[in-house]
């Protein structure tokens, strides 16, 4: 792929500060950070994985109603409309690619792909993310990929793989889960940089009736997501919320920005 010019490349980083994933800019060399990736091609996961080939959860009867909260059938689509301060009214569509390998090891995992018109500022966001969905009930992400108006900017990855979402509603509620990880981001311009944040997930109710540009849903969970600093206190400002409905998936997210359902397409395994 040829790619524009160091400066596009460095100012395409900076931009994707508010893109939700991380990065900002460039590194000054003081954590480059470690391979997240085993020596034999392996990505250490914080369980078992469900085979990506089933499109999350175990194959269930062709005829049965899906319940998984994240499906991950080839071929499904989500439109959201999302809300921010700085970019604007925009949509947002979730394409499930289908299982493939993930770059740079030699796990299989489903790609997911994400395209944003961000009206404001004229750019296209596109995100690359590959999932597996854990025998936990949990969804971890192995690997992300930003790309700016079709040039690729970094590529985030994980050692253990970092929760994503939940598939399935926890027994009891409230729920709460720590995800602790080492994260390395690599730059499409030259250079890496590592973290090693720390997130609280919580699921707060169930049952929860949520109304969307998409329809009523009555029976969604609502989960929240705290970041924590350095000192384990939460950092109020990146805490994110999320809706999510059996069979459908988010509906629903609030935090940085806003995003509502508007249509979606999901298949069945």
């Amino acid at each position: 792929m040829k790619f524009r010019k160091l400066a596009v490349l460095f100012a395409a980083c900076g931009a994707l500060a508010a893109c939700g994933g991380g990065g900002g800019s460039l590194p000054t060399g003081n954590d480059p950070g470690a391979p997240t990736t085993n020596p034999d091609g392996s990505v250490d996961l914080p369980g078992n994985p469900v085979d990506p080939n089933t499109g999350g959860g175990t194959k269930p009867d062709p005829q049965a109603e899906m319940t998984t909260l994240w499906p991950l059938t080839t071929g499904s689509t989500w439109t959201y409309r999302i809300t921010d301060d700085v970019e604007g009214v925009f949509n947002k569509v979730v394409t499930v690619q289908g299982p493939e390998t993930v770059p740079g090891t030699a796990m299989t995992a489903v790609k997911v792909h994400s395209k944003q018109d961000r009206t404001q500022t004229g750019t296209v966001y596109e995100e690359n993310s590959w999932q597996l969905e854990l025998t936990t009930g949990v969804v971890v992400r192995l690997r992300e990929e930003d790309i700016l108006d079709g040039v690729a900017s970094k590529a985030t990855t994980w050692s253990p793989a970092m929760m994503k979402s939940l598939a399935a509603t926890p027994t009891s509620v409230p729920w709460e889960h720590q995800d602790k990880v080492r994260e390395l981001i690599t730059y499409s311009a030259g250079g890496t940089e590592g973290k090693d944040p720390t997130y609280v997930w919580k699921v707060l109710e169930k049952d929860v009736t949520v109304t969307t540009p998409a329809g009523t849903f009555t029976n969604a969970i609502k989960v929240q997501r705290d970041k924590l600093n350095k000192s384990g206190e939460v950092k109020e400002e990146k805490q994110r919320r999320y809706w999510l409905v059996p069979g459908v998936g988010k509906v629903r997210e609030e935090g940085e920005r806003t995003e509502e359902l508007v249509s979606y397409d999901v298949k069945k395994p």
